[in-house]
């Protein structure tokens, strides 16, 4: 792609939806375009929050560990999606790490300066807002998944929270990054889906997973599908 390519991506984020197109271009201006190769972490969890990024090709992977506890995946953002946000309001840094999965490429915005954008376009500020609400929404389908529900019902929950348009959900990852944001194995992952497409809830099209029935889904999610493994 072209570096009008990434400047088209990054102004059609939703970090900037419904912005006058003079306040993008004053913010723009102030952004500073990276690379980064497969396997580049970005930043570390606990790293000075210095500003967010928001990605215009390629993949990241957002996660956390430490302590000796088992890496825990949290999100696989695509060109478009915006990480960091956090970061610049907290005083001990990120609160998580972010790593390149393919040869990425995002604008990084500085820390400081989206605050004073923050402080004087209200528009900018709620659009922050909105993206940090639905991220903590989706953590907490996240935490419930993870600490409530079986690997069947996790599997579930995670193809109805990210169902596409046409029924589909895309899966830009493997089978082992799949376990570790649903919380389980990759073998109990591979038991989860044939359980299933057994059911005749989805089948598999790779990369999408299809939906079939949804009731049966939701019924795993809910918990009142009783055969579940």
């Amino acid at each position: 792609m072209t570096q009008d390519d990434f400047n088209s991506i990054a102004r059609a984020a939703a970090f900037f939806a419904e912005m006058d197109p003079r306040d993008v271009e004053t913010v723009m201006q102030t952004a500073v375009f990276k690379r980064f190769q497969p396997g580049q972490v970005i930043f570390n969890r606990g790293d000075p929050g210095s500003g967010l990024y928001v990605l215009v090709e390629g993949r990241v992977r957002i996660f956390v560990s430490g302590n000796g506890a088992k890496e825990q995946l949290l999100r696989v953002l695509l060109a478009g999606d915006t990480f960091g946000e956090a970061g610049i309001f907290l005083e001990h840094g990120y609160p998580s790490t972010s790593q390149s999965l393919d040869k990425s490429a995002a604008f990084f915005f500085p820390g400081d300066r989206m605050r004073k954008f923050c402080s004087e376009r209200p528009l900018l500020a709620a659009n922050f807002l909105r993206i940090l609400a639905l991220k903590l929404a989706d953590f907490a389908h996240l935490f419930e998944s993870r600490t409530i529900k079986e690997a069947p019902a996790r599997l579930a929950s995670f193809i109805l929270n990210r169902e596409e348009v046409s029924g589909r959900v895309k899966l830009n990852f493997s089978k082992g990054q799949l376990a570790s944001f649903i919380g389980t194995s990759p073998e109990t992952v591979s038991r989860a889906l044939t359980f299933l497409k057994g059911k005749k809830a989805i089948m598999e099209e790779k990369p999408y997973i299809v939906i079939l029935n949804r009731d049966i889904l939701n019924s795993l999610v809910q918990g009142t599908l009783k055969d579940a493994l």
